[in-house]
């Protein structure tokens, strides 16, 4: 249902963008447990089908559960050609008009201005911390041990390969076991070359992460462009210029991935997942649309060991959250409705309309998602399940630093040249470094 809320997003003047102040203080103890009544308005991140209609729809089921209990929940679209909902969350709290919670894709750093603490709510109902993947529930937090949102869903990398490109090469399928030391680098390396026919077929397909490419690239050998912890930015250092170095090489130097143009004729239609044109190897995916019409699979991702980290690392986990405003009318309400997504049924369909695989819960195992994923795509998708246990949460938590879109976007600009060799990696890491140090701050 469209209210006002959803009205004001072109009515509210920018000027009240900027007087926001500081609402994401942390908040008093609520009191102890009780029957939430009334209505929780909650903004959508969805923009468009199918997923904003599978949204809008588990809402609707909610709703069937929640009204008899006297709580109603109030879903607000977001449109495409509309706005973001951190911006539609933005005006709404600048205005008065607060929406009781929404989910957010990028951690709590960007939304801090308007976003209430709920660690008191989590330890008054006494959730355990341990329910989640630790890394997933370990970015909500704050330094003073403030929680800020509450992880509904994971967006994480794994390997789909083409298997009738493997047997016709004579190659072993990779490894599911993220721990099989086996598939390093190098072999994924050698794997590559022997899988490229000229422009015919590649060996992979350089869009390896969901994530950013720079941010991440380099976690395949164990290196972040930051360490949070200890509030230092790790980009200009060997380790992570030898990761990006590794994948820019990959193409200009061995060649085994396309470039847009060589792309463009392998395609059946235009736009076509690179995967699908069934000319491509070994590709990173996070989900795909489209059932292959060949045999594939998915596996770990390879993997090079680091002195610091031995274990595998490589990519990312992306946390999508639930956030609470400071100045929700309902916050008890909401709480509830942050509550009734934990269970494994309806975390499971949540985990689906944000077109993920897994689950941040433990308890659910991911089980109902990975059956679901199997069912629909013919092939055992466990390797989702095992990289989003072992990577680290996106740019090893980049995302954190404050201002960090706008560093972001100028780094962005800088890698263009990088990858295309105008610019050398050592050149470009001290810019990036220098770029986030100018632009940013723990």
């Amino acid at each position: 249902m469209l209210t006002r809320r959803h009205l004001l997003l072109t009515a509210v003047a920018p000027a009240f963008l900027a007087a926001c102040g500081a609402g994401g203080q942390g908040q008093s103890a609520p009191a102890a447990a009780s029957k939430a009544t009334g209505k929780v308005v909650v903004l959508s991140l969805q923009t468009s089908s199918p997923r904003l209609d599978m949204q809008m729809a588990m809402y609707e089921e909610a709703n069937k559960e929640l009204k008899p209990r006297g709580l109603e929940v109030e879903f607000v679209p977001t449109t495409s050609a509309e706005t973001d909902v951190m911006t539609k969350a933005t005006t709404f709290h600048a205005a008065g008009t607060p929406a009781d919670m929404w989910e957010w894709p990028r951690l709590w750093r960007e939304i801090e201005s308007i976003i209430g603490d709920i660690g008191p709510f989590f330890k008054r109902d006494k959730l355990d911390e341990k329910a989640w993947i630790p890394d997933s529930i370990a970015a909500m937090k704050d330094a003073s041990g403030r929680l800020w949102g509450l992880p509904v869903s994971i967006s994480a990398d794994a390997l789909a390969y083409n298997l009738d490109l493997f047997e016709a090469a004579g190659l072993k399928p990779p490894p599911q076991d993220p721990d099989d030391k086996s598939w390093n680098m190098d072999t994924f390396l050698d794997y590559a070359k022997k899988l490229t026919r000229g422009t015919q077929q590649f060996g992979m397909e350089g869009k390896f992460t969901g994530g950013v490419d720079w941010m991440n690239w380099p976690t395949w050998f164990g290196y972040g462009p930051v360490d949070i912890k200890n509030k230092k930015v790790t980009i200009n250092t060997p380790g992570f210029q030898r990761g990006l170095q590794y994948w820019i090489d990959l193409q200009l130097r061995h060649q085994v991935w396309p470039t847009t143009e060589q792309l463009s004729p392998l395609r059946a239609t235009s736009g076509q997942d690179s995967f699908l044109t069934s000319k491509v190897a070994m590709k990173g995916i996070f989900n795909l649309a489209t059932k292959p019409d060949f045999r594939w699979g998915i596996a770990a991702m390879p993997y090079t060991p680091s002195p610091t980290e031995p274990r595998n690392v490589a990519a990312r986990i992306s946390v999508h959250a639930l956030y609470m405003d400071s100045t929700a009318r309902n916050k008890d309400g909401a709480w509830e409705v942050f509550k009734y997504w934990l269970r494994p049924e309806t975390n499971a369909r949540y985990v689906l309309s944000d077109g993920h695989i897994v689950s941040p819960l433990l308890n659910t195992k991911s089980e109902i998602t990975m059956r679901d994923f199997q069912q629909k795509m013919g092939v055992d998708p466990k390797a989702f399940l095992s990289m989003a246990q072992r990577s680290r949460v996106d740019g090893w938590l980049y995302f954190l630093l404050k201002d960090q879109g706008k560093a972001r976007t100028e780094i962005d600009k800088v890698f263009t040249e990088a990858k295309t060799g105008k610019m050398s990696v050592p050149e470009f890491t001290q810019r990036a470094q220098q770029l986030t140090e100018q632009l940013t701050s723990f």
